[in-house]
């Protein structure tokens, strides 16, 4: 299956190619040199600014890149619900002009397909993104938006299990009302102690933007002690922004709280990867 959503330049240059107007063959060039238009152009937009052109369908298939897989991480434990998995999607839909996109996957799950309908899968493993081995070790849990799904598997492992270890869950979204993701699930495990401490970063609920790494720094000596009894640290989520936010608070309040200088606490941080204490799946 072929991506349309983004554009080679192999595609804008076989286009513009084919252009007899030179005033379209020059603005499409010229996309090659724009990388605000690129951010949001797609197949059918680069066709739609080449009217004069007549592109062989053959070079123009072998252009187009293939559609990559969308991953998903297993929000549910096996010993919890041994004949189901389930998933924690985000529907995606956003305007660019006069057209909606919608995501490909997202909108599958959210629209497309009924219940009692089959669709493909397959199970992609992501090595050492798992509980603790140690059921007693304490577990941190960064997971903002639909990050928050493998933390809900993990929980409910920990539950069947009746691991002792203690367990701490940063979640963020925009808002409390609308974007709280398994609310009542995570109250629930408040009140019956399996999760112990529960931190919320609600980003549009006050004037001044929160988020997952501002409640680590303020919650860093207690954080700090959970890594220093052991604890193992994981994050799940945005790879471009809320991922390096995450890992630069948790240098900063191992430097703070550890009183380690910069270099000591970049060893600190590397021990803990190496003792697979420190573990990401971020997307």
């Amino acid at each position: 299956t072929a991506n349309l959503k983004d554009v080679p330049d192999e595609l804008i240059e076989l286009v513009a190619e084919t252009a007899t107007d030179e005033e379209e063959k020059a603005r499409i060039l010229g996309l090659l040199e724009d990388d605000d238009a690129m951010d949001t152009l797609d197949v059918l937009d680069l066709l739609k600014m080449a009217k004069s052109a007549v592109v062989d369908v053959k070079a123009f298939s072998k252009t187009l890149p293939k559609l990559q897989p969308r991953l998903y991480s297993i929000a549910s434990s096996l010993k919890a619900y041994p004949d189901q998995v389930h998933l924690t999607i985000a529907k995606v839909t956003y305007d660019v002009g006069d057209r909606t996109r919608k995501g490909v996957a997202s909108t599958m799950f959210a629209d497309r397909l009924e219940v009692g309908d089959k669709t493909l899968v397959y199970a992609h493993a992501a090595p050492g993104f798992t509980v603790p081995s140690d059921p007693s070790a304490p577990m941190i849990m960064v997971g903002p938006g639909t990050g928050v799904a493998p933390f809900r598997a993990f929980l409910q492992e920990r539950q069947v299990t009746e691991a002792p270890g203690k367990n701490w869950l940063f979640f963020g979204d925009q808002h409390e009302a609308t974007d709280f993701l398994y609310k009542n699930e995570f109250a629930a495990m408040r009140s019956d102690g399996l999760l112990t401490k529960l931190s919320t970063a609600f980003s549009r609920d006050q004037e001044e933007k929160v988020y997952v790494q501002h409640r680590m720094i303020e919650e860093g000596a207690e954080l700090y002690d959970w890594l220093e009894q052991g604890g193992y640290f994981f994050v799940c989520g945005d790879a471009k922004r809320m991922a390096g936010d995450v890992d630069r608070a948790l240098h900063t309040l191992i430097a703070e709280h550890g009183k380690l200088s910069e270099d000591d606490a970049k060893a600190y941080v590397k021990r803990l990867k190496d003792d697979n204490r420190y573990v990401r799946d971020v997307y």
